[in-house]
């Protein structure tokens, strides 16, 4: 059953649009975020869904009735709204400002929480008796959320609930929403964090200049397609131990650069691989394990990549392979990685860069990471390797190097 149904809603500042054509419904016991840049009309939505503002154009409807034909006190009976920011100059403690929420619920004497029980199940119990206008950000929202749970609405509406809290009061707040939407209560919840929506979402909205640019289930509308069409950055998915997650890096330059191919593995590249990529060069790498981080890393970043199976030495298949991203550029990079019997056909990729002219650079530190006792002999027997300090050294000359 629908609890809110809105079709082709818009609505303008001052001729100014914020919200431009939005259809969608919202399902009765459903967990729904709705994100999008700044400025896209997420919090126009939630006050219109309120009707503390009303649309200019389109239809809405809760349980069916137009929204408009309820009165305010039954909106209250079914909706309650967090909204970002809550100003109150009087010196009212948090338990009166909570109290304030019954008011919806006047000559009913049946509580789902007692005030006290929503101040213990927030752990703001403490903050009881202290006056509202003296509370931390955080503090307050928690405050306003108690408020909003005292009205006891089927709905609740979030704008921005964890913006003032630190992380732990986030999961713990987002733990408790989700504990609450299973017995029942439908939420809908504008948040900035991506990863927060993708830990507790089962669904998503994502508008883009006051439209709908897409909804369903979170995971196909936070696609790194999506996100990077919608917020202006790069974003890759990753998956580890049951668990998905985002990260992002700003959009690459339309000009590319030189091509830097690395030797790394373990990791010692994944940063540098990002970091070149979105700087504009052709980056590859190799010869990586199968599944390692930089062997991920790469491939979410779409990077060629020489690769070996996992605990293996590196076979003539792989070291050809590598060797023919070695010949397509203009600078190797020797990355932090360790070095151990199987890995060490790179010192001999190495020694081939050199012969043919490459300009290979090399990290510090190498005979700390040698556990063969070769590497440094290898290396000391090659003519033209200039070492740097660290990753920063390198992307600072690489830009000077161009």
């Amino acid at each position: 059953m629908s609890v809110f149904e809105l079709t082709d809603i818009s609505f303008a500042y001052i001729e100014q649009p914020a919200v431009r054509k939005v259809s969608f419904s919202v399902e009765e016991g459903t967990f729904v975020g709705i994100v999008g840049p700044n400025g896209s009309g997420k919090s126009t939505l939630l006050k219109m869904m309120d009707r503390l503002i009303a649309p200019d154009e389109g239809t809405l409807s809760l349980n069916g009735r137009p929204l408009a034909s309820y009165k305010r006190r039954d909106i209250a009976r079914e909706i309650a709204l967090v909204p970002q920011t809550f100003s109150l100059d009087f010196q009212f403690t948090a338990r009166e400002v909570i109290e304030m929420g019954r008011y919806a619920r006047k000559g009913s004497g049946n509580h789902r929480w007692s005030v006290q029980e929503l101040l213990d199940k927030l752990e703001i119990a403490a903050l009881a008796d202290r006056p509202f206008p003296e509370l931390s950000g955080g503090e307050k929202q928690m405050v306003v959320l108690a408020q909003a749970l005292a009205q006891e609405p089927r709905v609740l509406l979030l704008d921005e609930p964890a913006a003032h809290l630190d992380v732990s009061y986030q999961l713990r707040l987002f733990d408790w929403l989700r504990k609450l939407n299973e017995e029942g209560l439908t939420i809908v919840c504008v948040l900035h964090d991506l990863n927060l929506a993708l830990l507790y979402f089962e669904s998503m909205l994502m508008l883009r200049e006051g439209k709908l640019f897409s909804s369903g289930d979170t995971e196909t509308v936070l696609s790194p397609e999506s996100i990077e069409s919608v917020y202006g950055v790069r974003a890759y998915l990753h998956r580890h131990a049951g668990r998905t997650f985002l990260t992002f890096s700003p959009r690459a330059r339309a000009k590319q650069k030189e091509r830097v191919h690395l030797v790394c593995g373990g990791g010692s590249g994944a940063a540098l691989m990002r970091e070149l990529t979105d700087m504009g060069f052709l980056v590859s790498a190799g010869v990586v394990n199968a599944m390692d981080t930089d062997e991920v890393t790469g491939r979410e970043l779409g990077l060629p990549i020489a690769a070996e199976a996992p605990f293996t030495p590196i076979t003539n298949e792989a070291f050809d392979e590598n060797m023919e991203l070695i010949t397509k550029a203009d600078v190797v990079i020797l990355t932090e990685v360790p070095i151990g019997t199987g890995n060490f056909r790179n010192m001999n990729a190495l020694e081939r860069a050199s012969a043919m002219g490459k300009n290979v650079w090399v990290i510090k530190g190498v005979a700390g990471r040698d556990f063969t006792n070769d590497a440094v002999r290898a290396l000391d027997a090659l003519g033209g390797i200039r070492y740097f300090g660290g990753t920063r050294e390198i992307i600072k000359e690489l830009s000077e190097h161009e």
